[in-house]
Parts: C-alpha cells; sequence; structure tokens
C-alpha cells in the first residue's frame, strides 16, 4: 500500500469517527422504531460541509448508514439521499446538489449536478378528488443503475439503467434503458449504442477530465 492509500485510508478513518456520534443515533433510533428517523435531516446538514472535508464525512456518514456505501465514493457539496435503503457501489461519484431516493447505484457510475434519481414516477396518486395529492397514498418504486454509467447534469432518472449507459444533460428517464444505450431528451429515448456491438465487453469508459481525479484525489 502506498504512502497516498495510507494517508486516505486514516482520513476517512477519521471522518467515520467524526460522524459517529450522529449514525449511531440514527441506527439505534431505526432499531427502535423500524424507520428512518435522523436519517434525512443528519444528511442535509453534512451535504452543507463544503470541500474535500465534507466529502469525507458525508461519504463516511453513508457508509454507516446506508444499505451498502463503500469508503471509495465521493459525494460532492450539497448532495444527498432521502432513503437508508439505497445501495451505492465502488467508486460511485455523485455531483453537487444531486438527490437519491430509493435506489441502488453500480460500480464507477458517475452523476453529474442537480440530477434527480426518483423513487419512481409514482410517489403521489391523484385520482381521488376528495383527497389533495399531499394526503393521498404514496407508491415508492426501486430503482436500479447499472455499472460505468454516465447521467448527465440535470437529468431526471425514474425508470431503471442497464450497465454502460449514457443519459444526457437535462434528460428525463421515464422508461428503463437497456444496457449500452445513450439516450437523450425528454422524455428520454435510445438514439445509440455507448460501444459498438463488436465492442460491448470492452473495458469501462474513462471518466470525463473534470472528474477523473476528484475520488482518488479527494
Amino acid at each position: 500500500m502506498g504512502v497516498k492509500s495510507i494517508a486516505k485510508a486514516i482520513v476517512s478513518s477519521s471522518a467515520v469517527c467524526c460522524v459517529a456520534p450522529l449514525g449511531l443515533i440514527e441506527l439505534f433510533a431505526r432499531a427502535m422504531l423500524r424507520r428512518d428517523v435522523f436519517f434525512e435531516s443528519q444528511g442535509e446538514l453534512l451535504s452543507l460541509v463544503p470541500g474535500k472535508i465534507g466529502r469525507y464525512l458525508r461519504n463516511a456518514y453513508y457508509w454507516m448508514t446506508l444499505e451498502r456505501c463503500p469508503l471509495d465514493c465521493c459525494f460532492l457539496l450539497g448532495c444527498a439521499f432521502t432513503h437508508s435503503n439505497a445501495k451505492v457501489g465502488h467508486r460511485v461519484y455523485i455531483g453537487a446538489f444531486s438527490q437519491v431516493g430509493s435506489a441502488s447505484i453500480g460500480d464507477s457510475t458517475l452523476l453529474g449536478d442537480h440530477v434527480q434519481i426518483l423513487s419512481g414516477s409514482k410517489q403521489h396518486a391523484f385520482s381521488d378528488p376528495g383527497r389533495t395529492i399531499q394526503e393521498s397514498e404514496q407508491e415508492f418504486a426501486y430503482i436500479a443503475i447499472g455499472a460505468n454509467c454516465w447521467i448527465g447534469t440535470n437529468s431526471v432518472v425514474m425508470a431503471n439503467l442497464g450497465r454502460d449507459c449514457v443519459i444526457g444533460a437535462g434528460s428525463v428517464v421515464t422508461k428503463a434503458v437497456p444496457d449500452n444505450s445513450l439516450a437523450v431528451g425528454n422524455p428520454a429515448r435510445v438514439i445509440r449504442e455507448v460501444y459498438p456491438s463488436q465492442n460491448a465487453s470492452s473495458p469501462s469508459l474513462p471518466a470525463p477530465n473534470r472528474h477523473s481525479g476528484t475520488i482518488a484525489d479527494r
């Protein structure tokens, strides 16, 4: 293990110690009440911490409180999870002011800034005229996003994405997108493959230059 890796491990461990009081309070309350209690508010608080310190603290907190979240992820300023049942893979990057609901995110997937991963497309019902939309029952779906995907800035995702997908900036994904697809628009539609068919098993796409150092150099 190199000096840089050792230093990062020390900083990650220190971040875990710093957020442990928050995480342990949430885990204890969750065990008693069988639901998220302080999870969302604590995540929102930590989302406001700037710089590399904030990235380490957010990663450490979600390592403690999400269903799965390794310590090699990068969560920028303002980003937060709304449900603790989310699962995050290795080397996941989530851009500034993005939010993730009930979802799983595969290894090496990148989310741009202001991306919304919703818990499905039917969270609010409006079929009963005798009830306001706020009073109607909510229906949450679990969204699966594959490995090695890139979701562009200001996109909204409310359906599953396969692996090796690219979603153009500002797109709204309302239907499942298959593996190896580039989808754009509102609603998003597939316009071509990301990798040519004969190279579909090629190595993962490298991260764009703007993000390529953010996880390794946190």
